[in-house]
C-alpha cells in the first residue's frame, strides 16, 4: 500500500480532509453538475464508490424519496467520519459499506446509479473498476466519474508534459496514481461496457494563495515544484496549459487554471 493510501486510514487525516473538502468553493460549484447527471427521480439504489466522509453522498441523498446511497470505501478511518457526523443531521438513507474498488461486495444488477468524486487518479485498476460499476448496475442504470484532469495533448510536448505529471505523481503516491484526460475516461468507460451518455469539462481560474479550495491541489502543488526544475521548455509549457506557481516567502501564488471532467456513462 501506497503512503497516499495509508494516509486515508490516519483518522486524523480523515478529519482534516473533512474540514477542507467543506470549504472548497469549487466542490460546492460542482456538486449540482454531478446531481444533475445522476438524473435521480427519488426512489433509487445508489452506490457512492469511494466515498471518504461522505461529503457528495449528503447532496445526492438530499434528492432520493425513499431511495438508499451505500457508501463504499477501504479506509475505514473516512467511514467512521461519515457516519459520526457531530456538527450536522444524518445523511439519509446512507449505509457505510467497507470493501475493495476492484470487488464489490455486492451482487449483480442491484444499483440504478453509480458515482465516484476525486478519486478515479487513486485506483489500481481503473478497467476492473468500471467493469465492477458495469455489472452491479441495473439496465440503464448510469455511472458518473467526476474527476481532475490534464489537458488533451495537441502536440508532443503536451504529451511529454502529460507523461511527467504522472511520473511526479506515482514518485509519490505509487505505481497506480494517475491522471487522465477527459478523452482517456471516456475510452476506459467505452472499453468497460459503457455507454457515454454525456461528458462535460468544468474549467476554473483561479488567482490565490495557495492551495486551499482547489481539489487535489496539494498533488497539483507537488507537480508545480518538480517540473520547475526539469527545464525551461517544460515549465513553460506547464505554466501555458496550467498555471503559474510563484514562491513568496513561505507562501506559494496559484495564477491559472484547473480542469475536472464530469463522465456519465450508461449500461445498456
Amino acid at each position: 500500500m501506497s503512503s497516499d493510501k495509508t494516509r486515508f486510514h490516519d483518522y486524523s487525516h480523515a478529519l482534516e480532509y473533512d474540514r477542507k473538502a467543506a470549504r472548497s468553493e469549487i466542490r460546492a460549484q460542482l456538486v449540482p453538475r454531478l446531481v444533475e447527471a445522476l438524473e435521480c427521480k427519488g426512489n433509487e439504489y445508489v452506490l457512492d464508490l469511494a466515498t471518504g466522509t461522505g461529503r457528495l453522498a449528503r447532496p445526492v441523498a438530499q434528492h432520493l424519496k425513499g431511495g438508499k446511497i451505500i457508501g463504499l470505501d477501504e479506509a475505514l478511518a473516512m467511514l467512521r467520519v461519515a457516519q459520526e457526523q457531530k456538527d450536522k443531521e444524518p445523511i439519509p438513507g446512507f449505509v457505510a459499506a467497507a470493501g475493495s474498488a476492484e470487488a464489490f461486495p455486492f451482487r449483480g444488477q442491484v444499483f440504478d446509479r453509480a458515482f465516484t468524486v476525486f478519486a478515479l487518479h487513486h485506483f489500481s485498476e481503473p478497467l476492473l473498476m468500471m467493469r465492477e460499476a458495469l455489472r452491479v448496475l441495473k439496465p440503464g442504470g448510469r455511472f458518473v466519474i467526476l474527476d481532475p484532469v490534464v489537458v488533451t495533448p495537441e502536440e508532443s510536448l503536451d504529451q511529454a508534459v502529460h507523461e511527467l505529471i504522472n511520473e511526479i505523481l506515482r514518485r509519490g503516491h505509487g505505481e497506480h496514481f494517475h491522471y487522465y484526460s477527459a478523452e482517456d475516461i471516456q475510452e476506459l468507460l467505452t472499453h468497460a461496457g459503457f455507454h457515454i451518455a454525456r461528458a462535460y469539462l468544468h474549467t476554473f481560474s483561479v488567482d490565490q494563495e495557495g492551495m486551499d479550495g482547489i481539489p487535489t491541489g496539494r498533488h497539483w502543488l507537488e507537480i508545480a515544484e518538480q517540473i520547475q526544475k526539469v527545464s525551461p521548455e517544460f515549465k513553460q509549457r506547464f505554466e501555458e496549459k496550467y498555471f503559474r506557481y510563484e514562491k513568496r516567502g513561505e507562501k506559494a501564488h496559484i495564477r491559472g487554471k484547473f480542469a475536472f471532467a464530469l463522465v456519465c456513462g450508461e449500461r445498456t
